[in-house]
């Protein structure tokens, strides 16, 4: 019986070696390397390039290719590579490796693409290919390759695309704006340009104002900054992003440039004007959060325990004209001053809380330490920007001409009074001017014709307003007050340029003392009741830091029976 075990025995152990040596001579099994179509990114931003490069931003969100590989069959794959390029831009990479993927086994190869900053000078949409070399061996040292093609965009370098998910993914304002914290990379605190501007904003304030604290401080630092760009004419634009379909992507793409080129074209769309705000209170130490609501974003700005938002698009009063009478000012504000933006900013925020509406902030620092890398931008003639800016600051009373001579005539004490100033109405209810009312205020004074003065001693911004009952044209009126100037105040007065509005004739110049000089400009125009005029003037150098306020007293003076309407009375009661 022993003998029959051990037979039976011998008999399985040459049919178990028979079945090795055929298994064997077939291969042993094979390899069987499959992949998903890969998922391939459908465009490029060209400014966030630093961004797609970084694994490390956005936990590796925002990867170029994913391909997924898997070992389908029953023995391993060996020397597994991918490599990538895309011809024109990024040549062939060295290839990632795997030596051996088991049976059964899955493998993920993720892309960053280091693309080479000469993608920031494409301006327009630009088509261009990725090209994925894949290869691999079977048992028996057979090398086989496959190389696929996707086709990609890359962006114009000031284009924003909003949104990078599949339409069906979709919900709400927070997927609407899935990439919209690629706006931070547009904060450049280090640009050469930026601090060229902040340099000339800190000259209003004494100077650098590097590390700054908080309190007063930060109000001196963004009141400067906000008066500079009303002061210069900065203004703000409209521009909606354009609906764009990539793929299965929806999303909204907005031509959003640096604030290096907001500084020199001096305009820009509350987006921009929200990155510039960020880029210089950053350069000052400062930290920001960039605010995105529907529709809209500003900038909130803090130092030590303080925090003020400011509406950036108020520098143009038409952009913010919605919501002046809430704020306490007319609607032909020709400015709206820091305080009212800062409180504008401040309503926009309560609202938002108030009716649980949706919005997103983006913290600065924190978003570029997280990988919202900014790019590095092209050399640029600083000299030319130090003149632009120079030319710029360099304002004098002429530039607030233009401004002049637009007030209504009509019933003065019916229009609004803004907040924080005083209403002087004199000759009969006739002629009205707002000033500031902490401003010392004296009526009749010395000058012969002089009726009215306000003075901020602190600033030196001054307002006169004139009366010649006798007169009947501002030629009269203005050769009586020079000779009023020279005689009661040693003063030589030189007109710098007059030009008709109207009846009215608005004029600009300096009037010299011996313990300096005032740059001004003023009006005069006939009554009913002879010539009336105003003049706002201050200190050299004075006026282009004052610009809000001055700008405010030349939109509020308003003078009744004018010009035409004169003559049309005077028609009635013959």
């Amino acid at each position: 019986m022993r003998k029959l075990i051990l037979f039976f025995a011998a008999l399985l152990g040459l049919a178990g070696l028979s079945c090795l040596g055929m298994f064997a001579f077939k291969g042993g099994g094979a390899g069987k390397l499959v992949w998903e179509d890969p998922v391939v990114r459908k465009s490029i931003m060209t400014f966030g390039y630093k961004i797609y490069s970084d694994p490390a931003a956005e936990n590796g969100r925002f990867f170029l290719s994913k391909i997924v590989f898997r070992n389908d069959g029953t023995a391993p794959v060996h020397d597994l590579s991918v490599s990538y390029q895309i011809p024109d831009y990024v040549s062939w990479t060295t290839p990632a490796t795997q030596s051996e993927v088991p049976a059964g086994q899955t493998l993920v190869s993720l892309y960053y693409p280091q693309l080479p900053s000469k993608v920031t000078s494409l301006t327009n949409r630009t088509n261009a290919t990725l090209e994925t070399k894949i290869r691999w061996a079977d048992k028996a040292g057979d090398v086989k390759e496959e190389i696929l093609r996707n086709n990609i965009i890359f962006r114009g370098v000031n284009e924003i695309e909003y949104c990078d998910l599949p339409e069906n993914e979709v919900a709400d304002f927070y997927d609407l704006h899935s990439t919209a914290e690629f706006a931070v990379a547009m904060v450049t605190p280090n640009d050469p340009v930026v601090k060229e501007f902040v340099a000339e904003v800190t000259k209003r304030t004494g100077g650098t104002l590097a590390g700054i604290e908080g309190g007063k401080e930060l109000v001196q630092t963004m009141k400067a900054m906000y008066d500079y760009m009303c002061e210069t004419g900065m203004r703000y634009t409209s521009a909606e992003g354009v609906p764009t379909k990539v793929g299965d992507v929806n999303t909204y793409v907005q031509t959003v440039r640096m604030p290096r080129d907001v500084i020199i074209t001096n305009e820009g769309l509350c987006v921009e004007l929200a990155l510039l705000w960020a880029s210089a209170m950053e350069h000052l130490g400062c930290e920001t959060d960039v605010i995105f609501i529907p529709g809209h974003a500003f900038t909130i700005v803090s130092a030590g325990q303080q925090s003020i938002p400011i509406e950036c698009t108020a520098i143009t009063p038409k952009s913010v004209q919605g919501s002046l009478k809430a704020l306490g000012l007319s609607e032909d504000t020709p400015v709206v001053p820091f305080e009212k933006a800062v409180q504008l900013a401040e309503m926009e925020m309560e609202m938002i809380k108030k009716n649980n509406q949706s919005y997103i902030v983006y913290n600065v620092k924190a978003y570029q330490q997280q990988g919202m890398h900014a790019p590095e931008l092209p050399e640029i003639d600083i000299e030319k920007i130090k003149n632009i800016l120079a030319q710029r600051s360099a304002h004098t009373a002429a530039s607030y001409a233009q401004n002049a001579g637009s007030a209504r005539h009509d019933a003065t004490p019916n229009a609004q009074v803004a907040q924080g100033y005083y209403r002087w109405v004199g000759i009969n209810n006739s002629v009205a001017v707002d000033v500031p009312e902490s401003w010392s205020r004296v009526e009749n004074g010395p000058i012969p014709g002089m009726i009215f003065t306000a003075q901020d001693a602190q600033t030196s911004v001054a307002v006169n307003v004139f009366h010649f009952p006798t007169l009947a044209t501002p030629a009269e009126a203005m050769q009586v007050a020079k000779k009023g100037v020279a005689k009661v105040a040693g003063g030589t007065v030189r007109i710098a340029s007059q030009q008709p509005k109207g009846n009215m004739i608005v004029y600009t110049g300096t009037t010299s003392y011996r313990n300096g000089s005032t740059e001004w400009v003023g009006m005069f125009e006939p009554t009913q009741q002879g010539v009336v005029g105003m003049f706002v003037g201050a200190a050299k150098g004075h006026i282009q830091r004052n610009q809000p306020v001055i700008q405010q007293i030349i939109s509020s003076f308003r003078v009744a029976g004018t010009g035409n309407n004169a003559q049309e009375n005077s028609n009635e009661e013959q």
